[in-house]
């Protein structure tokens, strides 16, 4: 090892000695100890790392910053791609609401297992029957995801939405990565104000564990012609939930009323299910139910 390789490795080296053991360091740490050169600049390096590691301490992170944080990835999405066309659009909009089968991951992995004892032909054959066959799947493909992906899930003969089409046609829109809001307001009356101009559904009571939270923004949520609404709050327990509102007219059976909603567990999603004489309520979430429950 050279004082270019011990330096490499040294850069890397914690502060606190746990790398002390491992060969490689441990190499490089004699070779500084038998080098006067590369020891000083070990030297120099350690008591930079320890002067920036104090500084990083000293930093007082503002108060708002996780809200900060959670309102910009809600209402921008900046982390995702943005579809440049209506086509882009309903190929991102098709992909993020395909649901794998449940027995998939053990589907592949017995496949693998049992091609171990396939005998595949030559290379070029190979190639010459893959890369057509290829190709055909993924015209077939792209031509089923942009057929189904502007259609809405199915609604009941009387044309009004089951509760379940309604969660899962928001949990399949906010998934999506063109999911964002209309209005970013930390006000849940300005949100309230905004909704109200454009003639949408709007939250009457909330439950209790949601007054005073501070809310993150506001959209428009349609299904099948209904026009309905979203509100999204940052709760200290659950995270961000999300609390969406629809006509009673629109939303097919009957639900409880806000003081003995309906609990449900879908994976990673908890809901909350109640109405009133005008509105229908669902409050979702990647949570538990009881955690949920705690809200009300």
């Amino acid at each position: 090892m050279d004082k270019e390789q011990a330096k490499f490795i040294l850069r890397s080296f914690r502060p606190d000695g746990a790398d002390a053991n491992d060969r490689d360091f441990a190499e490089a740490l004699a070779l500084a100890m038998e080098d006067r050169e590369l020891g000083e600049w070990l030297a120099a390096e350690r008591a930079f790392d320890a002067a920036f590691a104090e500084a990083l301490v000293s930093v007082e992170l503002p108060e708002t910053l996780r809200h900060d944080i959670l309102g910009c990835l809600a209402g921008q999405r900046g982390d995702f791609p943005q579809a440049e066309d209506a086509l882009d659009a309903a190929m991102i909009g098709a992909l993020a609401s395909i649901r794998p089968p449940a027995d998939l991951r053990r589907e592949i992995l017995t496949a693998m297992e049992r091609s171990d004892s396939v005998t595949f032909p030559p290379k070029s054959l190979w190639r010459r029957f893959a890369i057509p066959t290829a190709a055909a799947a993924g015209v077939a493909l792209a031509f089923t995801l942009t057929q189904n992906a502007g259609k809405a899930p199915a609604t009941t003969r009387a044309g009004r939405l089951p509760v379940d089409v309604v969660q899962a046609s928001f949990i399949r829109a906010y998934q999506s990565p063109l999911f964002s809001l209309d209005e970013t307001r930390e006000n849940h009356g300005e949100l309230i104000d905004h909704l109200k101009s454009r003639k949408l559904p709007c939250p009457g009571c909330l439950p209790p564990g949601l007054v005073g939270v501070k809310s993150i923004g506001c959209r428009e949520f349609a299904i099948d012609s209904k026009r309905g609404s979203v509100v999204c709050f940052d709760e200290e327990k659950n995270g961000i939930v999300h609390l969406v509102i629809f006509r009673r007219e629109d939303v097919d059976g009957e639900l409880p009323a806000r003081e003995h909603p309906t609990f449900s567990q879908e994976g990673n999603w908890a809901t909350a299910s109640w109405e009133d004489e005008r509105h229908v309520f669902i409050l979702i979430g990647t949570s538990d139910v009881h955690r949920l429950a705690s809200l009300f």
